[in-house]
């Protein structure tokens, strides 16, 4: 079998050094510490296995198999420890590795970093392992560029998943570069040839930062694309009842001193959640955000931009809680003593397969005041806070109690307090239900009359006046906190403490809870520094609707405040960049066309003048090839120093000829004549082709040959 040129140890570091670069940008997703082990020992030992095939021969037709044998050995001793005896693979270690190939799959269904379990992280160091085999085979069958394929393959399966952006989009890019140009440098690399090496140095890395750089940058500020936005995990097989559909037998008669769980906190917190739903039909409150497993640690969104607090407690559900939901805050971290829990990032609900008797939950605490809730905007891009809700009633529609004022919290605090003037809660057992269109009409009435309504009809009715007024908002059930522990340091919270609220997406601050329904009976005092005591404060300092002022312009995020200093113009990034690509362009492909147009104009000129633009196109085909070409030279000199270039010669010969008899002999240069010239330069130019592709490409972009040199005799 031909296997062409052996390939260099340099080459190979490089092209293997691709691959750890791809598996390492899955950092985001595991954390680079947990990845680079496995992903290193596999390029690792793919290349011990190519340099020992490369000494002996005789191995290299079964180089394939030991590259696999060797990477899957290095996969079981880094991930799949636990299934070894005595650090010998087992059966375990087999089916292990067979199941990792839905690994992709399971760990698009988990929130990021994901837990770093080899049933999840095993997929990773087996892209790289495949992307081994191929490259090293590649090395050695094809141009050196087609061998970085593989390694570029992984790359583009990481930002899949989560893509690079912005300062780290660039260093990756540039350390691609960086492997690029080893590859491409020749073994026998002529240092008398460094400059336009290192012209095609630049404008390689040039082009690759360019590209990544572009890439990543969106004007409209979009999410980059992930495959994980279609990807949930799997639902509960039996189909549970809501929260919500479950809040009104929870205050029914008989229900409300059931325990449903308790806990302990260091800090106070004035209510826990069971799930967000944000999709109204008319009849039905729904969500269709995907659960995930949750990772190692659930950080927070871009949309929170404030400092936060950590914040812990440890919870005891109960019996009476039902279904697969925990109770939990608006901004988890992590959910320790569960077994498989799942997580809906943009509403917040935990979710288990089997409720634990106990579990530590994390959580983080915005850190901010009354004045900067009061005068903060909303945020009209969050995911379902403005979502449709069908044909709204005209009596409900007609219902104006903003005035047309524009959304911001000001007025959703203003919303807030016109329900706690013209509506009450309904205190007791077996309090109204129901929050469909008539329900709420019906509770709602003309604005006037103050209505007893259950808190998940104020929640209802809120959202869709809220939503009304263009302000983003969505409903919670879960559980008012009680206001004092037990002997014991352990709060206990009932079914007489269920609840519904409203929260309302503010710019900068994420999703935040409000409370049209005045507190429950259960809920006396609020926690000081509690979300519940800063809406309080906050209430309080808004104006009545009337005296509200509408903002000149809507507020600026703190991504703007950061991109923009002391009223300057934000840096041109697209602009320079395109126009860098757009250079780039032009030399790759204007380079070779002005040659071309050169050729054929010298060609055209007829007479003796052809006969010296065929000696003219020769010498600039071999000065392209890095021959130094002297003021004084004639063509059998040029055809003396290109004597390292094979089968020049005879085409040089011709070209002597003709320009001997064209300008020496004292005869007309006939088209015979120019006819051999240019028979002359078609035979270089035949015999330059047999040279190296990757010389021909310097020599096909060689700048220098289109810059005329001293003239020649």
């Amino acid at each position: 079998m031909d296997r062409g040129a052996p390939m260099s140890v340099r080459r190979t570091v490089a092209a293997l050094a691709g691959i750890l670069l791809g598996g390492l940008c899955f950092g985001p997703v595991f954390g680079i510490r947990h990845l680079w082990l496995p992903v290193g020992l596999v390029c690792l030992v793919a290349f011990v296995v190519a340099e020992v095939c490369r000494r002996r021969p005789g191995l290299l037709n079964w180089r394939p198999l030991l590259v696999v044998v060797a990477g899957f050995l290095a996969i079981v001793e880094s991930v799949l420890q636990a299934t070894t005896l005595v650090g010998l693979p087992t059966v375990s270690s087999v089916r292990a590795l067979g199941d990792g190939l839905a690994a992709w799959r399971l760990t698009l269904e988990s929130t990021w970093p994901a837990r770093p379990e080899p049933e999840l992280l095993i997929f990773v160091p087996l892209l790289a392992l495949v992307a081994c085999v191929l490259t090293v085979e590649l090395l050695d069958r094809a141009p050196p560029l087609v061998a970085l394929l593989p390694a570029i393959g992984v790359v583009g399966v990481s930002q899949l998943y989560v893509a690079a952006e912005g300062f780290t989009a660039v260093l990756i890019a540039i350390a691609f570069g960086l492997l690029v140009i080893a590859v491409l440098i020749p073994d026998h690399f002529e240092y008398r040839r460094l400059t336009p090496w290192a012209m095609t140095a630049v404008v390689t890395l040039a082009a690759i930062v360019c590209g990544m750089v572009v890439s990543t940058i969106d004007p409209h500020g979009r999410t980059p694309y992930s495959l994980q936005r279609v990807q949930s995990a799997s639902a509960p097989a039996t189909r549970q009842t809501s929260p919500l559909d479950e809040l009104a037998g929870r205050l029914s008669k008989g229900a409300r001193d059931k325990v449903v769980f308790k806990y302990q906190t260091t800090e106070p917190v004035d209510r826990w959640r069971l799930i967000a739903v944000d999709n109204f039909d008319g009849s039905n409150w729904t969500t269709d955000h995907p659960l995930l497993m949750m990772g190692s640690r659930l950080g927070l969104g871009p949309e929170v931009r404030v400092e936060t607090a950590p914040r812990s407690a440890t919870i005891r559900p109960e019996a009476a809680l039902g279904g697969p939901w925990l109770p939990g805050q608006l901004l988890p971290e992590t959910v320790g003593n569960a077994v498989d829990p799942q997580v809906e990032p943009i509403g917040s609900t935990l979710v288990v397969p089997e409720r634990p008797d106990y579990y530590r939950l994390t959580w983080a605490e915005p850190k901010i005041d009354a004045a900067y809730l009061s005068s903060a905007g909303v945020d009209g891009n969050a995911p379902g806070g403005l979502s449709d809700m069908g044909p709204i009633p005209p009596e409900i529609a007609l219902l104006n109690p903003l005035g047309g004022k524009r959304a911001t919290m000001a007025t959703a605090l203003a919303l807030e307090k016109w329900f706690r003037e013209h509506y009450k809660l309904a205190i007791g057992p077996n309090p109204p239900t129901g929050y469909s269109w008539p329900q709420l009409q019906r509770f709602l009435g003309d604005g006037t009359v103050k209505n007893p309504g259950s808190s998940e009809q104020f929640a209802a009715a809120y959202v869709a006046l809220a939503r009304q007024n263009s302000i983003p908002a969505r409903l919670v059930v879960g559980f008012r906190a009680p206001a004092k522990p037990d002997a014991a340091g352990w709060y206990t919270v009932t079914n007489a403490d269920a609840y519904a609220w409203p929260e309302v997406a503010v710019a900068g601050l994420g999703w935040w809870p409000l409370d049209p329904a005045a507190g429950a009976e259960t809920s006396k005092t609020n926690p000081a520094g509690s979300a519940a005591s800063i809406t309080d404060e906050a209430r309080a300092a808004v104006p009545e609707i009337e005296k509200i002022k509408d903002p000149e312009s809507q507020p600026p995020s703190a991504e703007d405040e950061d991109n923009s200093g002391s009223g300057d113009r934000p840096f041109p990034l697209v602009p320079i960049f395109t126009v860098a690509a757009a250079l780039l362009l032009l030399w790759l492909a204007g380079v070779p066309l002005l040659k071309l147009v050169r050729a054929r104009r010298r060609r055209q000129r007829g007479g003796s003048a052809a006969v010296v633009g065929a000696w003219a196109e020769a010498r600039d085909r071999i000065r392209a090839h890095g021959i130094q070409v002297s003021a004084g030279m004639t063509v059998r000199d040029l055809a003396h120093a290109a004597r390292d270039l094979p089968d020049t010669g005879p085409g040089l010969a011709n070209v002597a000829r003709a320009v001997d008899q064209a300008l020496w002999s004292g005869g007309p240069a006939t088209p015979e004549v120019v006819g051999q010239a240019w028979t002359g330069v078609t035979a270089v130019r035949r015999a330059l082709r047999s040279r190296p592709w990757l010389d021909r490409f310097q020599a096909a972009l060689e700048l220098r040959t289109l810059i005329p040199g001293p003239r020649q005799r």
